[in-house]
C-alpha cells in the first residue's frame, strides 16, 4: 500500500474517531475483514498489530498514531496488497476494522516458450522463489523487468506474460511465465544522409578541414558547417555494436534519437532541420543498419532581437540578460536560455508566473532569424508559508536551516533555486521539487519543497588489490542522516562512519563523526579516532599511529570554507631492523604529536567526483609542539592546487600543483612520520611509492628518509572510452629536498604514462602505466611501473 492510501486510511480513521465525541477512547472490538476472500489467518494481523480489544486510549491523537504505526507494519510485511483500517460504531460499541488483501504464497515457478536463454538467468532476473508471498501486481512488474532485461540482451521482439493461478483452499498459488523471445538482433552499423556531413575517411576529413582553415581557399561563399557522422552518434541512445557485445536494437528509442539528432542540429542555427524515421536494413545473421535522412535545410544567424509585452523594464536591461546579438549563430539553446534568463529576472525581482515565449521567424533568403521575445509579466508576490513535505525520517529543522528564502519577504527566484540546490546536495533526498499555492491574502504565495527521502545507510564489505598497500580487505558502516540523541537515530542530519581495513601490509580502523550544524550555526564539527599499523612506508621500520582529531569548518565566502583542527597522536616506530640506516635507528621508540592547524579552502568544482571543470585550492598551516605540549615540535605548511577544463566531445584537462614546507623549531629534527616523500600512485607515478626522496648519510645504503621542502605537478588528460570507463594521458614532475624552503632542481624527478579510471559503483577504480624521465641520481635505472588503486584522488 503506497503512502497516499496509507494517509488518507489514517486520516478517514480520524475523522470517524473526532465524530464519535468522547474523551477516553475504548476498543470493543477488533474485525479483520479479507476483501479478497483468500485464506487468511488472522493471527498474523494480531501479530503485526498492536490495537487489543480493551485497550484504553486517552486521546484521539495517540489512536491516530497506533492505527498508523499497524498499517505501517502490515505494509512492511509485505503480506498484503492492500490494508487500511475504519472504524465502526454500533449501539455505542466501538469496532476497529482492518481490512485488508492477502497476497498469495508462491508454490512453484513454471518457464514455458524460451529457446536461446537459460531458464536458470531468467528465474535469477526475476527475481522470486518458492514460499514468497505474491500478488497479480507483483508477479506483472517482475515479467516486465525480465521482458527488459531480454530486450537489452538483444532479443528485440521479445514477449513476457504472467498468469499467477490461485489455489483457493491453500492460498498457495503457482507462477506460469511465458516467454517467446523472438530473434537476437543487434545494430551493426549507423548511418546518415544529408548534404554537411564530413566522410569518415580520415582523407577527406583532413581536406575539409584544410579548406575551411586555410586563407584563400574556399572564402567565396559563406562557410558551411560540417559534422562529423560520430558526432552524431555521440547524441544517440541506440549505439553500435561492438564486436559480439553491446548494440543491441532498440526500437523504443528510435522517437527520442529523432529528436536528439533534431536538437543537435537546431543548437547549431540549422532551425528548419528535419530527421525522418530510420530505414531499417537486414544485413543477415541478426545484423540491422539503420540510415537516418537529415533534412539539414538553412544554417541561420540572429538578426533583429526585440521584446514585446515588457513594461517593467526597459528593453536596454532586458537585453543585457539574454546575451545575444545579431550575426551570432542562431543556436536553439541560445535563444531558449536567454528565454529563461529574462523569466529569472523577473523572478528575482518578485513576479511570480512570469515567462517568456520567443517567436523565431527565419528568412532563408538572407539566412537570418529574428526573434521576438514575447514577454507575459507577472504579479509582484511575497512568500506566506514554507512547507516541507514527503520527509518521514529527516527533521523540518534540518531541512529549513538549508533554506534561504523566508515567509513574509519577497519572491525571489534565484533563492528558491539556491533552496532546491541546496536540499539536493545533502544527499538526503531522490528528489527535491518546489511548488507554489496561492494563499489567501491577496499576492501571496505558499511555497512547498516536496522531498522524497533515500536510504542513507550503508554498510560495505570488500577486498582490493593496491600498488601500494598490496591485498586489503575492508568492512565499512555509515550513515549519511544520523541523529545520536533519538532512537531510531536518524534524521538529524549528521553524519557517522566506522570503517576496519585488513591488509598484508597494514591495518586501519577509524571512527568518524560530523555533526553539520554546531550550536545551531552554520558550523560543522568533525571528530576522529583512528588506528593505523602501517608497514608498506619502509621494510626497514614499522609505523603504527594512534590518534583522534576534532575539528571545526565554516564557509567564509561563496565556495570558501575554513577549517580549525586540533589533533592529538601516538607514533610507535617499531621493528627497526639491525642494518637499517643510522636516520632510521635514531627514530625508533614512541612519540606523541599535539597539533594545532588551521584550513582554507576554495572550491568552484562542478562535481566532487570526477570534476570536469572548476577549481579546488587550498592552504593550509599547521604547528605542533610548543605551547600544545607533546614530543614533537615542529610546523607546516601546504599550498595545493587544482583546475579542470572541459573540452570537445567529453574531454577533461586537469593540472594539479603542490608545495610543501615542514621544519623543527625545537632542539630536535623533524621525525620520519613527518618528513616529506613523493613517488606512487597520487604523486609522480613512474616511481615507488615514497622513493622520490633525499637517502641516508650512510655508506651504501639507499634507504629514503624524506625532506623538509617538496614540490610537485601533474597535468592530466582524460577522455571517455565507454560509459563510466576514461583513459588518461598524464605527465608528473617534482622534487623532494633536505632542507626547508628549498625548492632547487637538484632532486627533480619526472614521469609519463597512459591510464584509465573506471568510475564503478562504490569501488572507483584507476589504473595507471608510467615510465619515468627524468632522475636524479638515486633513481637512476628506474623502471616503468604499473600503479593501481581504490578510491578517488582530490
Amino acid at each position: 500500500m503506497n503512502k497516499t492510501k496509507r494517509f488518507l486510511s489514517t486520516l478517514i480513521a480520524g475523522a470517524l474517531l473526532a465524530s464519535i465525541g468522547f474523551s477516553a477512547i475504548m476498543i470493543d472490538a477488533v474485525r479483520v475483514e479479507n476483501l479478497e476472500k483468500e485464506v487468511l489467518n488472522d493471527s498474523f494481523i494480531k501479530a503485526h498489530t498492536s490495537l487489543r480489544v480493551g485497550r484504553e486510549l486517552e486521546t484521539e491523537a495517540e489512536l491516530n498514531a497506533a492505527v498508523a504505526q499497524d498499517i505501517d507494519s502490515l505494509r512492511r510485511s509485505e503480506r498484503f496488497s492492500y490494508a487500511d483500517v475504519l472504524v465502526e460504531q454500533d449501539a455505542g460499541k466501538r469496532t476497529l476494522v482492518y481490512r485488508v488483501t492477502p497476497r498469495l504464497r508462491l508454490r512453484k515457478i513454471d518457464l514455458i516458450g524460451f529457446e536461446k536463454v537459460k531458464s536458470k538467468k531468467i528465474k535469477t532476473e526475476l527475481g522470486l522463489n518458492p514460499g514468497d508471498y505474491v500478488d497479480q501486481a507483483l508477479v506483472a512488474e517482475k515479467a516486465r523487468s525480465v521482458q527488459a532485461w531480454l530486450r537489452e540482451k538483444s532479443y528485440s521482439d521479445a514477449i513476457v506474460s504472467s498468469e499467477l493461478i490461485a489455489d483457493g483452499t491453500t492460498g498457495d498459488a503457482d507462477l506460469l511465465l511465458t516467454i517467446h523471445e523472438g530473434s537476437k538482433l543487434r545494430v551493426k552499423k549507423i548511418r546518415f544522409g544529408g548534404e554537411r556531413f564530413l566522410s569518415d575517411s580520415r582523407t577527406e576529413r583532413t581536406k575539409r578541414f584544410l579548406k575551411r582553415v586555410t586563407p584563400g581557399v574556399g572564402r567565396s561563399q559563406e562557410p558551411v558547417e560540417f559534422f562529423e557522422t560520430r558526432e552524431l552518434r555521440k547524441v544517440m541512445n541506440q549505439k553500435e555494436a561492438w564486436g559480439r557485445w553491446f548494440g543491441a536494437y532498440h526500437p523504443e528509442k528510435i522517437d527520442a534519437d529523432r529528436a536528439a539528432l533534431r536538437a543537435f542540429y537546431l543548437n547549431r542555427g540549422f532551425l528548419d532541420v528535419q530527421v525522418d524515421e530510420p530505414e531499417v536494413l537486414d544485413l543477415g545473421g541478426g545484423a540491422l543498419e539503420l540510415f537516418y535522412r537529415i533534412h539539414e535545410g538553412q544554417s541561420y544567424r540572429f538578426g533583429t532581437l526585440s521584446f514585446d509585452g515588457a513594461t517593467l523594464f526597459e528593453p536596454a536591461e532586458l537585453q543585457k540578460q539574454i546575451r545575444l546579438g545579431s550575426g551570432q549563430v542562431a543556436s536553439r539553446r541560445a535563444i531558449d536560455t536567454a528565454a529563461a534568463s529574462v523569466t529569472r529576472h523577473y523572478g528575482n525581482r518578485g513576479h511570480i508566473h512570469s515567462y517568456v515565449e520567443p517567436v523565431i521567424q527565419t528568412d532563408p533568403a538572407t539566412r537570418t532569424a529574428d526573434v521576438l521575445f514575447q514577454v507575459k509579466e507577472g504579479p509582484l508576490a511575497t512568500l506566506n508559508e514554507i512547507e516541507i513535505r514527503g520527509n518521514e525520517k529527516t527533521r523540518d529543522e534540518v531541512i529549513r536551516r538549508e533554506l534561504a528564502v523566508y515567509p513574509g519577504e519577497l519572491f525571489h527566484q534565484e533563492k528558491v533555486e539556491t533552496s532546491e540546490r541546496r536540499l539536493k546536495n545533502l544527499g538526503y533526498f531522490e528528489s527535491v521539487t518546489p511548488t507554489y499555492v496561492p494563499a489567501t491574502e491577496t499576492n501571496a504565495y505558499d511555497l512547498t519543497f516536496n522531498v522524497k527521502e533515500k536510504a542513507m545507510g550503508s554498510f560495505l564489505v570488500g577486498a582490493g588489490v593496491g600498488s601500494v598497500q598490496g591485498l586489503v580487505g575492508f568492512a565499512e558502516i555509515s550513515h549519511g542522516n544520523f541523529d545520536m540523541t533519538q532512537w531510531p537515530p536518524i534524521g538529524d542530519g549528521q553524519k557517522v562512519k566506522v570503517r576496519a581495513e585488513v591488509g598484508t601490509d597494514g591495518n586501519d580502523l577509524e571512527v568518524s563523526f560530523v555533526e553539520p550544524w554546531f550550536l545551531d550555526r552554520k558550523l560543522a564539527l568533525g571528530v576522529d579516532l583512528y588506528h593505523r599499523s602501517v608497514g608498506y612506508y619502509s621494510s626497514q621500520y614499522d609505523l603504527e599511529t594512534l590518534g583522534g582529531r576534532v575539528s571545526l569548518s565554516k564557509p567564509l565566502a561563496p565556495f570558501v570554507r575554513g577549517t580549525l583542527t586540533y589533533s592529538l597522536e601516538n607514533f610507535d616506530v617499531s621493528g627497526v631492523s639491525s642494518s637499517a640506516a643510522t636516520e632510521i635507528q635514531a627514530e625508533a621508540g614512541v612519540r606523541s604529536k599535539s597539533s594545532v592547524g588551521f584550513t582554507v579552502s576554495r572550491d568552484t568544482r562542478d562535481q566532487v567526483f570526477f570534476p570536469t571543470r572548476g577549481n579546488r585550492t587550498s592552504a593550509t598551516a599547521e604547528l605542533s609542539g610548543g605551547p600544545l605540549l607533546g614530543d614533537t615540535e615542529i610546523y607546516l605548511f601546504k599550498v595545493r592546487s587544482t583546475h579542470f577544463w572541459p573540452f570537445f566531445n567529453d574531454h577533461v584537462l586537469s593540472v594539479k600543483g603542490e608545495v610543501r614546507v615542514v621544519d623543527s623549531y625545537g632542539s630536535g629534527d623533524v621525525p620520519i612520520f613527518d618528513r616529506l616523500f613523493l613517488g606512487g600512485p597520487n604523486s609522480i607515478r613512474g616511481f615507488a611509492y615514497r622513493d622520490v626522496s633525499p637517502r641516508s648519510a650512510d655508506a651504501g645504503s639507499d634507504e629514503p628518509i624524506g625532506g623538509n621542502s617538496s614540490y610537485y605537478g601533474t597535468i592530466e588528460y582524460t577522455v571517455p572510452l565507454w560509459d563510466k570507463i576514461r583513459g588518461a594521458a598524464f605527465y608528473d614532475i617534482g622534487a623532494v629536498n633536505d632542507s626547508s624552503f628549498n625548492f632547487g632542481t637538484g632532486g627533480l624527478n619526472s614521469s609519463y604514462g597512459l591510464g584509465a579510471r573506471f568510475d564503478l559503483p562504490m569501488f572507483p577504480l584507476r589504473l595507471d602505466y608510467a615510465l619515468p624521465h627524468i632522475t636524479d641520481s638515486a633513481n637512476e635505472g628506474a623502471s616503468p611501473r604499473w600503479n593501481f588503486s581504490l578510491g578517488y584522488t582530490f
